[in-house]
């Protein structure tokens, strides 16, 4: 059981009224962003979107657009894998503030041993409510029809 699994084992957020396992979390949050510990970080993330603990993953994701906001200080840019299918997406979305309006439009080829094609993913960046954080969505389509999104979130300092 890694870190983010046994915090949330321990204290277990039932909501806005779980004032004490919030603040616990909040210190938890600071303490490691402070640290620039990012792997942590997204154990924490991650763990809260599974567990749908939304609560829990706005104040971490305040706590973190907090830091991200500081002139000095300021945590590095990082990438938070989220996974491919989410619980609760659509409520998920809406403690993000998601804007569905695409922000950011690439695509990337994936390539096999002889250089051919093989697939290719179709990343979309989406702004949220927090000026520092961003979702991504990477749709993947290959030739063999295991299609799949993977998402993740996009924490920077400068913005996109």
């Amino acid at each position: 059981m890694d870190m983010a699994e046994a915090f949330f084992e321990k204290l277990r957020p039932a909501g806005p009224e779980d004032m004490d396992s919030l603040l616990q979390l909040a210190d938890l949050t600071r303490e490691l962003a402070a640290e620039d510990r990012t792997a942590e970080l997204c154990g924490l993330i991650r763990c809260a979107v599974e567990k749908q603990y939304y609560e829990a993953l706005s104040w971490v994701l305040a706590i973190l657009q907090e830091a991200f906001g500081r002139p000095e200080g300021a945590p590095e840019d990082f990438s938070c894998e989220l996974g491919r299918a989410l619980p609760g997406f659509s409520e998920l979305t809406e403690r993000l503030g998601v804007d569905f309006r695409v922000l950011k439009n690439e695509a990337e080829a994936v390539r096999d041993g002889s250089g051919e094609v093989r697939s290719f993913f179709h990343i979309f960046t989406y702004r949220t409510a927090y000026d520092n954080i961003y979702l991504v969505s990477s749709e993947n389509f290959d030739l063999r029809d295991n299609d799949f999104i993977r998402y993740s979130l996009l924490f920077t300092r400068r913005g996109l």
